[in-house]
Order: structure tokens, then C-alpha cells, then sequence
């Protein structure tokens, strides 16, 4: 199946917001988690703290060696983050393990990581990632059910009720985090098809304006062609009468000098006929 990929300057564009964005949201999960921690006791484990900031180094990092290159073709975009989005992808499938698994809201990110990666990467790149993630979790799921590495609940089912504060402030402080994510990168989005809309819209209206331009330069040219043709009509016709006038000369002019070669021709067997005569007489005379 052949790749499609859309233009270089608008994936430049979102990858950029992409970045920025992902960036926002692992440092405002970075500050819930302390905040969490700190004022309500929650337990999170340490090693939370160190994969979120791993998140967001390697996100750096990939981001720093990337502008190294001065003229990326869209190609290299695409397929150079999603690359990295794979070992990102690993990484996020960790803190979810660690911060409950199946228990939690953590599988929810699996749904962000999508989203971002359908508004950048071509259909196949997608579907694709989106098989991946469900793999990922697929072996979440069967590695805790199994036991096969130790992990610890944030909260247990008993704390998992309404009336628990820190398990309502923290499930709540999650949620609306990432609704807050998704309608922020779904607005830059909107930002930028709307963009793309207005340049479209300018292009169409040029468009209309080049075509009725056209069309009264096309209607000027017709006028014009078809007054020259009249014009030229006139002048056939008026040559026409003319040429006609001229032969009507000529044919009477013909007969003219028919009538003058008969007079002519006449006169001479006239004088003929009478050197004969005189000829004759004179022979008499003798």
C-alpha cells in the first residue's frame, strides 16, 4: 500500500504542536502526581516520578537531535517520531503498570497517544500504532492477571468508593486533566484546519475573481472578434460590388472592342473588295 503523506510544512506544524503539547501534559501529570503526593498523602511510587520525567527528557532529547537536521523531508518526520512513539509507548505502558494497571484510569493515555497519532501520521502509520498499543495493553493485562511482576495498588477496591476524598480528588484531577489536553490539542487542530480553510477560501475567491476577469476578457474578445468579422463582412461585400462593378467594365469593355474588331474586319474586306474592283476596271479600261 502506497504512503501518503501530507505537505512537509504542515507536518513541521504538527509535529511542533504535537511536542508542545505532549510536553504541557506530562509536566502538569509530573505536578499532579507531587501535588498528590505531598498535600494528600496518596502513595504514589517513586518510580512514577522517574518514568514521567524519562517521558519527558527522551520527548527533549528526540526533539533536540531532530532539529539537527536542516531540511527534514516529511518522510523523516513522520517515520523518525514514530519510531520514538514506540519506545514512548513503552515507557507510558510502565507507569500504568505501576500505578495500577487494569485497576485505573491509567489505559486511558493508550486513547491520547491515538488521538495524536492520527492527526500526524498517514492511515497505516495509525491503525498500525493503534494495534500496537492494544498489544501493549493486551500484555498488561495478562502479565498482572498472571502476577508475573510485583506491583502494588495505589487504591484498593475497598478505597475505590465516592465518599474516599483522595480517590474522587485524584480520579477527578486525572480526568480533567486529560479532557483539558484533548481540548486544547483539539483546538490547534481546529486552529489549523481553520487556517487552511481561509487560505483555501482566499484561493477560491481569487479564483472567482480570475474567472469573472476572464469571462469579461473573454466577452470583450468575442465583441471584439465578432465586430471584426461584421467589419470584415462589410468589406468582402463592398470588395464583392466592386469586383463586380470591374467586370461588369470589363465585359462591356469586351464587347466594345468586339464590335470594333467587326467594324474593322469589315471595313477591310470592304477595301478589299474594292482594290478589286478598281483592279477590275482598269483591266476593262485597256
Amino acid at each position: 500500500m502506497a504512503e501518503t503523506f501530507i505537505k512537509k510544512e504542515e507536518t513541521l506544524i504538527r509535529y511542533n504542536q504535537l511536542i508542545n503539547i505532549k510536553l504541557l501534559a506530562v509536566s502538569a501529570y509530573l505536578l499532579l502526581v507531587l501535588i498528590l503526593k505531598i498535600f494528600f498523602k496518596i502513595h504514589f511510587p517513586d518510580p512514577v516520578f522517574f518514568f514521567i520525567c524519562l517521558i519527558a527528557i527522551s520527548t527533549i532529547v528526540y526533539d533536540l537531535l531532530f532539529r539537527q537536521i536542516k531540511e527534514p523531508k516529511t518522510s523523516q518526520i513522520i517515520r523518525g517520531y514514530f519510531g520514538y512513539l514506540l519506545f514512548d509507548t513503552i515507557t507510558l505502558t510502565i507507569i500504568i503498570y505501576i500505578i495500577g494497571g487494569v485497576t485505573w484510569t491509567g489505559f486511558i493515555y493508550y486513547g491520547l497517544y491515538i488521538y495524536f497519532g492520527f492527526l500526524l501520521f498517514p492511515r497505516i502509520y495509525s491503525i498500525s500504532y493503534t494495534f500496537y498499543c492494544s498489544f501493549l495493553y493486551t500484555t498488561l493485562v495478562i502479565v498482572q492477571y498472571l502476577e508475573i511482576l510485583p506491583y502494588r495498588y495505589i487504591f484498593s477496591s475497598e478505597e475505590m468508593v465516592p465518599q474516599n476524598l483522595n480517590y474522587v480528588v485524584a480520579s477527578w484531577a486525572v480526568a480533567v486533566i486529560f479532557l483539558l489536553i484533548l481540548g486544547l490539542y483539539g483546538d490547534v487542530f481546529y486552529k489549523m484546519l481553520q487556517k487552511k480553510i481561509e487560505g483555501l477560501q482566499k484561493t477560491q475567491k481569487i479564483l472567482e475573481e480570475e474567472r469573472a476577469s476572464l469571462e469579461i476578457r473573454v466577452g470583450a474578445r468575442t465583441k471584439e472578434l465578432w465586430e471584426e468579422r461584421k467589419s470584415l463582412e462589410k468589406k468582402v461585400k463592398e470588395r464583392t460590388r466592386e469586383l463586380q462593378r470591374g467586370r461588369e467594365k470589363l465585359t462591356k469593355r469586351v464587347g466594345e472592342l468586339e464590335e470594333f474588331h467587326k467594324l474593322t474586319v469589315g471595313r477591310e474586306l470592304k477595301m478589299t473588295q474594292l482594290k478589286r474592283e478598281i483592279e477590275r476596271l482598269k483591266k476593262r479600261k485597256k
